[in-house]
């Protein structure tokens, strides 16, 4: 298992070894995944970064055959959902700096269409699963089939509540409260909460977190929690909504929306009546769904929620043996970043 450095020498492991301070032993550990041996993540980094700087490259039928490993990792969602592909570019980017490939498999939520997976993982043309699931998935069928092969699972965004399932989830409770920091209000002028649905509103855990969230933040400043619900492509309410301008001075509160998907419907109807955004209606986004935002004129505030970090997360948890040996089970939090945008003015702005 070797490449060749940029001189033409041949590159060994042993190479890696010196490179990074380590062992052969350790850098084969790191290379194959071998189990029982700890390695820590920061260790794992320098391996990886001399593997990197070496240009050392390993061969991967050896290695199969050594180890039964495929380097390859099965990734499960529908390639139509803009979510599921930057889940896939999070865990392109933590596959490559470990040798793995993505497999990309089904497009289906439903629990028979994983199976095949499971089927790849007893063939060891797959060595772990992640899957991008909705909010509230939490399948005891699926999550059984997957104990019952001993297959390698992270979840992105599913199984919130099961704390002996590994998943990778985002805090929607911080990033709405971080977003109202961000739009800032005084006791007359503060925002309004708008809740986009598509069929049910709060119908799952993520939803009630954000709505719980600025319902704390305006408690915490002793102010009264104004929150409508919607369905997200109502264009009809959205017109009322800014024909009956809600606070003491005639003008629009500041609003806070739960999805972008709406906020266009936001612009749309505000270019009608020759508003300007972030003047006469102050609009943020708790998401960009669509890596849209800043295109819209003007740019539209709003939360990033981080879906390539975690992929690579995901990625990280499957792969990665715990310092500690521990099973891989537990949830990973990550935190969602402000964006700002011209559709909350600076002044208005944390």
């Amino acid at each position: 298992m070797a490449g060749r450095a940029n001189t033409g020498k041949r590159v060994t492991s042993f190479d890696v070894a010196r490179a990074a301070g380590v062992s052969r032993s350790l850098v084969s550990a790191v290379i194959n995944g071998t189990p029982g041996i700890g390695v820590s993540r920061e260790t794992r980094e320098k391996v990886l970064q001399a593997i990197r700087d070496l240009n050392y490259q390993v061969d991967a039928q050896a290695r199969a055959m050594k180890t039964g490993l495929s380097r390859c990792v099965a990734a499960f969602g529908d390639m139509k959902n803009p979510l599921f592909l930057q889940v896939l570019e999070g865990m392109q980017k933590a596959c490559a700096e470990r040798g793995y490939h993505v497999l990309i498999s089904g497009q289906s939520a439903v629990d028979e269409d994983r199976l095949a997976m499971l089927d790849l993982y007893r063939q060891r043309r797959i060595d772990g699963i992640v899957t991008l699931d909705e909010t509230g998935y939490a399948s005891g069928q699926w999550i059984a089939s997957v104990r019952d092969a001993g297959a390698p699972y992270v979840s992105v965004e599913g199984y919130a509540g099961a704390d002996d399932v590994a998943s990778v989830l985002t805090d929607y409770r911080g990033s709405i409260k971080r977003a109202l920091d961000h739009m800032g209000g005084t006791a007359e002028r503060y925002p309004v909460y708008l809740e986009a649905y598509d069929d049910t509103p709060g119908r799952n855990w993520a939803e009630r977190d954000r709505r719980a969230a600025y319902e704390e933040w305006c408690a915490a400043r002793g102010l009264a929690p104004v929150v409508h619900t919607f369905q997200a492509y109502d264009e009809a309410w959205i017109d009322r909504f800014i024909d009956i301008p809600s606070t003491a001075d005639g003008r629009l509160p500041p609003v806070l929306l739960n999805w972008s998907v709406s906020a266009v419907l936001f612009y749309r109807a505000a270019w009608r009546r020759g508003m300007r955004i972030g003047e006469e209606l102050v609009l943020m986004a708790g998401d960009n769904t669509n890596r849209s935002n800043a295109f819209m004129s003007p740019p539209l505030a709003s939360v990033e929620i981080p879906y390539a970090r975690m992929g690579e997360e995901a990625v990280r948890l499957l792969l990665d043996p715990p310092d500690d040996g521990a099973e891989r089970t537990g949830k990973r939090w990550l935190e969602a970043v402000i964006i700002p945008g011209d559709s909350v003015p600076v002044e208005s702005g944390g």
